[in-house]
Order: C-alpha cells, then sequence, then structure tokens
C-alpha cells in the first residue's frame, strides 16, 4: 500500500511520481514572515517534505522567502520537497492558466511544482479586481467556461515543465469524468474535503477506480466544530494511546488518502505525522464511517448558480 521514504511514507501517482502521503496544510495559517519560516523549519525538521499553498491563500511570497532562505542555510534541498499549488478560479480561461501558474512560481521563487491543481471547479469574472467577486446579492460574478476548458490549460502548463504532476480540487465525479472523457494528459489527484463527518466513500472510491489519488484537506475537520470531542474517537485515541486527530489522520490514510493537516506549533507537527505505530481495527474504522453525516465545513454557496457548482451531486 505503502512505500517507505527517507522521512514520511509515500504513495505513487499512475504518472509514476510520489508524493509524501502527509503534507502541511497552509490556508490561513499565518501572514507573518518569521512565523511561517519557523513554521516551515520546524516541519522539515520533524520530517515533512510536502507543503500545500495556492495562489488564493495569498501566502506563496512568504512561503517562497522561508523555502529560499532554507535552500541558502543548505537545511533543505529543492529536490527533496513536493510542492503544490493551485490555480485560483479567476484564471479559468485557457490562456490564463499558465499565467496563473507562472504568478505561484515566481511568488514562490521556484523553478517548476510538483503539483498544480484546479482549486475549484467553478469560474469567476476576471478582470474585477477582487479574487471572489460578488454582484450585489452577494452572488458570485461567473464565467462560462467549463472545466475542459480549464483542464487543457493545464496540459499547457504540464507540457511546458511548470509542473511535474497535474490534478483538481473539489471536483465531483461528473466533473471528473468530463476531464477523463477530453484529456490528453490524466488528473493524477482530486483534492476535497474529507474528515468523519464528510466520508466521501463513494467519491474517493470513484477517484482510486480511475488511478486517481485522493488528498484530503480539513482531514481532522475544524476545531471548534465538535469532532475532537466525538466519544467514538475519544474512546480509540485512548485505547491506542493516541491523540483525536492521530486517530483521524489514521483512519484516513489506512483509506489510501493523502492528508494536509495544518498547524503550525511543532508538538502538533510532530503529532501529525506520528501515525505510523499504530493500526486501527476493522471494527474501529467501521464504528469512525458510522460518525458521517454528509457535513461540509467548506461550501462556496455564493456560487450556488455557478455552472460547475459541484455539490449539486451527492459525489
Amino acid at each position: 500500500m505503502f512505500a517507505y521514504a527517507a522521512m514520511t511514507p509515500s504513495v505513487e501517482f499512475v504518472n509514476g511520481m510520489s508524493i509524501p502521503i502527509i503534507g502541511l496544510g497552509t490556508y490561513d495559517m499565518t501572514d507573518d514572515q518569521s512565523v511561517m519560516s519557523r513554521v516551515l523549519t520546524d516541519a522539515i525538521d520533524v520530517g515533512y517534505r510536502h507543503i500545500d499553498t495556492a495562489y488564493i491563500y495569498q501566502n506563496e511570497e512568504i512561503i517562497g522567502r522561508s523555502l529560499t532562505q532554507m535552500f541558502a542555510n543548505n537545511t533543505t534541498k529543492r529536490k527533496d520537497l513536493f510542492i503544490t499549488s493551485k490555480v485560483w478560479s479567476t484564471f479559468h480561461k485557457r490562456s490564463a492558466v499558465v499565467e496563473a501558474l507562472k504568478l505561484s512560481l515566481n511568488n514562490l521563487g521556484l523553478d517548476y511544482l510538483d503539483l498544480a491543481l484546479i482549486h475549484w471547479p467553478i469560474a469567476l469574472k476576471s478582470g474585477t479586481g477582487y479574487l471572489w467577486p460578488l454582484d450585489e446579492n452577494n452572488m458570485t460574478l461567473d464565467e462560462n467556461i467549463s472545466v475542459v476548458e480549464t483542464w487543457k490549460g493545464m496540459e499547457d502548463a504540464y507540457r511546458l515543465g511548470l509542473a511535474k504532476s497535474i490534478g483538481v480540487s473539489n471536483f465531483n465525479s461528473e466533473q471528473l469524468s468530463r476531464v477523463l472523457k477530453h484529456s490528453f494528459i490524466k488528473p493524477v489527484v482530486n483534492q476535497f474535503e474529507t474528515h468523519p463527518y464528510l466520508s466521501q466513500e463513494k467519491l474517493v472510491q470513484f477517484c482510486h477506480n480511475n488511478s486517481i489519488q485522493v488528498i484530503a484537506y480539513c482531514p481532522i475537520g475544524k476545531a471548534d466544530k465538535g469532532l475532537l470531542n466525538e466519544p467514538i474517537l475519544t474512546t480509540i485515541a485512548a485505547k491506542n494511546n493516541k491523540t483525536v486527530p492521530q486517530v483521524m489522520l489514521r483512519w484516513l490514510i489506512q483509506r489510501d488518502i493523502i492528508v494536509i493537516p495544518k498547524t503550525s506549533k511543532r508538538q502538533r507537527l510532530m503529532e501529525n505525522i506520528n501515525i505510523f505505530d499504530f493500526q486501527l481495527t476493522d471494527e474501529e474504522m467501521t464504528e469512525i464511517f458510522k460518525l458521517n453525516k454528509n457535513q461540509r465545513f467548506i461550501n462556496p454557496t455564493e456560487a450556488v448558480n455557478n455552472r460547475e457548482y459541484p455539490f449539486h451531486i451527492p459525489y
């Protein structure tokens, strides 16, 4: 199932590239350069080699400055890291995708990404000066662009060497099917929200059946949303002498899902990566599945009228 790398286990994409099964999520982490530098230094020190960011997070520049300093200090080498970024929804025209990824690479101070993703299937109006443009009714200002057109732009970027692998994020099965049907280069990944309250088992199986790896964001939900206090999870955690977040992450990787938990604390960084010395039983896995209630923490309802809004169908 897993091929052990020098630090964390890794899984293989259909194109032969490997990705560490645990990465560091950076959404809404910090806009402070010194904090980001410390977090990335700590993460690499304890064994992380996979860093996930995005243009919309507006932290690519501080991540880039941190990485440049680490490369200069020989703290790590570019070839030893796996770095992901994402094309934002205002860059969905085929001709704009390459531009978007060049912006991200410039922000990060890198020559290439290991993985580039379409962040959301929805296309938003460009040229407004806003990354999340809204009308007078607080609904998104949309562009009539299909995911297939945007994917062709991703293929262009791949051919130019801007990314070693390309994939998608927040796509449903119907959108993935269209991309698979009309693509020359297949997506290697679908990154989407999944945790015990949102097991997404049908979408996970659809992806795996089509040789698409799954990356889970929000893998431990939100701290204020109840998962950390679920009796089933606290009982399993106590039995295994682990924390509840460690149990949730273990539940995901035992489903062959890559995880990108976010934390800025060194102790949590260590805990989140220290999940390879225990295994959940079949009974424990089943008990955790019972917590599913199809509850999303991330749902851009302002885009519900967009032609590519992904959550109109079950998966």
